[in-house]
């Protein structure tokens, strides 16, 4: 898909701001993050048949949804909502289409509740991790980055418990993602409890 003048100014300026804005200690939310929603909110856009102008806003929210994280954890969805708003202003980009960017980057708050299928889609984008291949190497990033915000310990167990608890109650909103994604999630989760019990054996 050829890239729309917006979508290029949006991604400069998304990746100069992650790249020298973002905190140091932001090890999960970091530029890779946000490329791979960037990258898995196209492929769900795509799939669910989403029209060119959607897929843009989609596309949008997408590279802004975690720029908040360069002001702090605290509200950063409102941060970034409100940095897309400002950017795509000063680009004369539709105020109607400006709202329904802003809307998919609060919707990726926790716990996620989408009103339309533009948010589902970007939900699901931020939360496809649970469905990688490589889930335990990118939880061990979240895990120390968690650590380093909140500045407070979290044993491997608890942190086994805690990815148990969230990927079992986990759902996709999309259709797309579910029938293509929620076996993977409950691959990563049965050996999320493997591990969980190799280490409960291991201590007794």
């Amino acid at each position: 898909m050829t890239e729309s003048l917006i979508i290029g100014l949006v991604k400069d300026y998304s990746v100069k701001v992650l790249s020298q804005e973002l905190p140091e200690n932001m090890t999960y939310h970091s530029i890779n993050h946000t490329m791979d929603v960037v990258a898995s909110a196209l492929e769900i856009a795509e799939q669910q048949g989403l029209s060119e102008e959607d897929t843009e806003i989609v596309h949008i929210a997408a590279w802004f949804h975690d720029l908040g994280y360069t002001k702090g954890c605290e509200s950063h969805e409102k941060h970034g909502a409100q940095m897309a708003r400002d950017f795509l202003s000063e680009q004369g980009y539709g105020k109607e289409k400006i709202t329904k960017v802003a809307d998919c980057i609060m919707a990726t708050q926790m716990p996620q509740k989408p009103k339309n299928l533009l948010e589902r889609i970007i939900c699901d984008a931020d939360m496809m991790h649970l469905a990688d291949h490589n889930y335990f190497a990118k939880a061990d990033l979240l895990h120390k980055e968690i650590e380093k915000t909140k500045v407070c310990k979290i044993s491997e167990s608890e942190w086994l418990k805690m990815n148990q608890e969230f990927l079992d109650k986990h759902c996709f909103f999309t259709d797309y993602a579910r029938k293509n994604y929620e076996s993977a999630v409950k691959e990563n989760l049965k050996k999320v409890r493997d591990r969980l019990k190799s280490w409960k054996k291991a201590k007794k």
